[in-house]
């Protein structure tokens, strides 16, 4: 049981850490969804891609084993911090959810005369991680009740019953309850794992950032691994999942990488990750997305080194949300929280 005192001081630690090293994080989290969304449009990996292109499908793999940790981090992000309940942040979640769902069907109604309803609200409801977060967003108070209230030891306990559960059931078993890990029952796993990475600094917490990245990077190729040997033996069931443990451990892997960076306070990476979210927000927007995908296919048929020049393509799409964003910033400052006082 920690002392009054150790868990003070551990919290004054932890204060003081928060700085630019995982807002960075949170940038490269949501450039790695821009590559997961990118990905669909490259050759599909099978057994006979293969046996005719065997780098060529390893490297597709490799991608995907890179980028499937962008939802976990950024909740991991989250629950590390904690997300504390407070109106202003609340609002200024869904004023910008709401505010890029309808600049993006005004957009696409300008360019193509499209119907601004039919992409409105439907847009908000069919995107998993919009909903599973505004849900999470509304338990956390309660998750950090719990969270204050047990020991690290009763934490990591249950976060292990919670994976066993979730891997047999969840990953393995395919229950509906964790829709393969795009559920908020999921994110509330990985909050917590983000909350016991903040309560526990010590043991296998405490290596150096290179383990970590080691770790991240042994863990991808592990998964690598898996999906070609599954190929080979013709299994077409793709092992890539948020619920899949290698998957989970390589996320927390990163997430430590970061979080042992001492970088301190960078304004430019503070001044970025703020606008992060809208990278998602503006990319996935059901009006917005099929402009996004058909560049990634025109890419990958119109060119022979298609990923070098998809890399500057999502680059320029993640430096053309941030600099919206800040309008989206402005407008809010000047709109709701001056007529909410807050």
């Amino acid at each position: 049981m920690e002392t009054s005192a150790k868990l003070a001081k551990q919290e004054k630690s932890f204060s003081q850490k928060r700085s630019s090293n995982i807002e960075l994080l949170r940038i490269v989290s949501m450039f790695l969804v821009l590559l997961a969304h990118y990905i669909p449009n490259r050759t599909l990996p099978t057994s006979n891609t293969l046996e005719s292109d065997v780098l060529g499908t390893l490297f597709n793999l490799e991608l995907r084993s890179i980028s499937f940790v962008c939802v976990n981090c950024f909740i991991l992000i989250s629950g590390y911090f904690g997300i504390h309940w407070k109106l202003k942040s609340f609002t200024n979640l869904i004023f910008q959810i709401l505010f890029w769902s309808i600049i993006c069907s005004i957009l696409v109604f300008i360019v193509e005369g499209r119907d601004i309803f039919k992409y409105l609200f439907s847009d908000i409801l069919s995107r998993w991680f919009v909903v599973s977060y505004i849900g999470l967003y509304m338990m956390a108070p309660m998750i950090n009740k719990f969270i204050e209230a047990v020991t690290r030891r009763e934490l990591g306990l249950f976060i292990l019953a919670f994976y066993l559960f979730s891997t047999i059931f969840g990953y393995v078993g395919k229950a509906i309850d964790f829709n393969e890990g795009m559920s908020v029952i999921s994110l509330m796993g990985l909050y917590l794992i983000g909350a016991y990475l903040r309560k526990n600094q010590e043991g296998i917490f405490n290596y150096s950032k290179y383990v970590y990245l080691g770790i991240y990077f042994l863990a991808g190729f592990i998964m690598v691994g898996i999906a070609a040997l599954a190929l080979k033996v013709g299994i077409t069931a793709s092992p890539y999942g948020y619920l899949n443990p290698i998957i989970i451990i390589e996320s927390a892997a990163l997430f430590l990488f970061f979080q042992k960076l001492d970088i301190g306070s960078i304004s430019w990476v503070n001044w970025i990750a703020t606008s992060a979210f809208a990278v998602y927000l503006i990319h996935s927007d059901c009006a917005i997305n099929p402009y996004y995908q058909g560049m990634c296919k025109y890419i990958e048929s119109h060119y022979s080194l298609s990923f070098l020049y998809a890399l500057v393509f999502m680059v320029g799409v993640f430096v053309v949300s941030v600099l919206a964003d800040k309008v989206r910033i402005w407008v809010y400052k000047y709109t709701v929280q001056r007529w909410l006082k807050l």
